[in-house]
């Protein structure tokens, strides 16, 4: 079966944003050093695969779960050298694994794709083993810029509304294209909490994707920036990505 996923060229996407690549892989390095149970982890939207040079390694067995079966076909043939990854056409709001089936989820650039992040959240905890961990993407609805924005044109409401922000043009809203919006991540930390997740870490990612920054300071500062920086700009919810690790509770 088509979805949009299969209609967008997202090998190509990655290589004009190596940058971003770099920034998410730093935070997810620093994650995966908590992790104490490395054995079965699923990349739950993971596409083609895209980090699956830095889970692989270091994890048993891994899954990426992902309903383009063109991006698996792609992901099968690019990452071929990993006997110990697997990937399997499925996606949320159902997962089509059993309770208790992994001891790590990762779910990078998905949660902007729904509207609320609750039923998502819960699926996960089900797949999850107790004490499992979670590594949620977040797309910020109240970064820096955004707050600054909504500073000028007076909007005094904006941090505190917890509604997600439809990032899609009037056109493609009508035309009823994928969803793509902006979360509060205080309102999805709250809805993790609220599912019996303890939250352990929250880091702000990808602090300098700005054109003009990248343009004009050298890559190597804006990352060395980037590594120093993403763990006390995430108690600000400062950059356009937010990434959290969350362990389940046991009950």
């Amino acid at each position: 079966m088509s979805t949009p996923y299969d209609l967008f060229d997202y090998t190509n996407f990655w290589e004009k944003r190596s940058f971003e690549d770099k920034c998410e892989r730093i935070v997810l390095g620093r994650f995966f050093g908590l992790i104490d149970k490395k054995n079965r982890l699923i990349d739950i939207g993971g596409g083609f695969g895209r980090l699956a040079s830095i889970y692989a390694p270091i994890f048993s067995s891994c899954t990426v779960l992902e309903p383009s079966i063109k991006q698996i076909e792609i992901g099968k043939k690019k990452f071929k050298a990993f006997s110990n990854l697997s990937f399997k056409e499925g996606s949320l709001p159902s997962l089509p694994f059993p309770d208790n089936s992994f001891e790590a989820a990762l779910v990078v650039r998905v949660l902007h794709h729904f509207e609320s992040s609750e039923i998502l959240i819960e699926e996960i905890k089900r797949i999850l083993v107790p004490n499992g961990y979670l590594i949620l993407e977040v797309a910020n609805k109240i970064h820096m810029l955004a707050r600054l924005k909504a500073f000028f044109r007076g909007d005094k409401s904006f941090s505190q509304n917890f509604k997600p922000v439809d990032r899609r043009s009037i056109e493609s809203i009508k035309e009823k294209k994928i969803t793509f919006v902006d979360h509060h991540p205080k309102k999805v930390l709250s809805d993790l909490k609220s599912s019996g997740f303890s939250v352990l870490e929250i880091y702000s990612v990808s602090n300098f994707r700005s054109q003009f920054l990248k343009k004009t300071v050298p890559e190597k500062v804006l990352l060395f920036l980037e590594e120093k920086l993403q763990k006390p700009l995430g108690l600000l919810f400062f950059g356009p990505s937010i990434f959290i690790l969350a362990k389940k509770t046991q009950k």
